[in-house]
């Protein structure tokens, strides 16, 4: 089940010869709370090659909407057939977009959103890993986010693998040098197939995280803003799902 978070309106306005495109985004569980961006079609198409790179980056297996292709023949906005034409697909491009839940927690994508102070200025996180789940021989490591600011505590749970990738991703950005070590894995036999090296790397993984969340530098990054966000966002659309769980029972 899709739990919508954002509707999107696109209008199009025609300024010194140029079609700029108003996308209204609408927080649906509160219609005040909305966020107006304009933007050309080339800086729509620079945000839809950053948001690849991100994912790319991130090795996240997301599958994006299909961006709407330039016109092969004459300019759009000498066309006022094409000029709505291009807003109708960009809006149904957004609203496709912003209806996948890890795509809201991307940076490029949030600045579009009515969001309130960026996370890192009311934020301040540790996480214990408080227990691990094997499921069809993967395992996977139940984190326990907590702000110390606002006292606010949330569950996301995670595999070795996924939790790699963001160290990698800073590795990418030039971290080398700046972060701690990452638990290795095992050169021989399963992790999954020992509780003893399974609590150890839980030992590891939780002392890792809490580094890297208490180095600034690392901490006001993107990715781990990413990381805190989608996070956040994964224990608020398991919650909701449950409470309709329950609702329905």
């Amino acid at each position: 089940m899709i739990l919508k978070h954002y509707s999107v309106k696109i209008n199009n306005l025609i300024q010194n010869d140029k079609v700029h495109y108003q996308i209204i985004v609408t927080n649906v569980n509160n219609p005040a709370d909305t966020k107006t961006t304009m933007n050309r079609y080339s800086e729509l198409k620079d945000f839809h090659e950053q948001l690849i790179k991100n994912i790319n980056l991130l090795k996240l297996q997301l599958q994006l909407p299909e961006f709407p292709k330039r016109s092969l023949f004459s300019k759009t906005n000498k066309n006022q057939e094409k000029i709505i034409q291009r807003q109708q697909e960009l809006e149904l491009y957004f609203n496709q977009l912003f209806s996948i839940d890890k795509i809201l927690s991307l940076p490029p994508v949030q600045s579009y959103l009515p969001i309130e102070t960026p996370l890192n200025q009311q934020m301040k996180i540790t996480v214990s890993i408080e227990s691990y789940t094997v499921y069809d021989d993967v395992v996977i490591y139940s984190m326990r986010f907590k702000n110390k600011i606002t006292k606010e505590e949330w569950i996301y749970k995670q595999r070795y693998s996924e939790i790699k990738n963001i160290h990698d991703a800073l590795l990418e950005q030039g971290y080398k040098g700046k972060l701690p070590p990452f638990p290795t894995r095992k050169l021989f036999g399963q992790t999954n197939e020992n509780p003893e090296t399974i609590e150890k790397r839980r030992e590891d993984l939780e002392v890792y995280l809490n580094a890297i969340f208490s180095t600034q530098e690392i901490y006001d990054n993107e990715i781990i803003q990413f990381l805190i966000s989608d996070s956040k966002k994964y224990f608020e659309t398991n919650k909701k799902q449950e409470e309709q769980k329950k609702a329905q029972a």
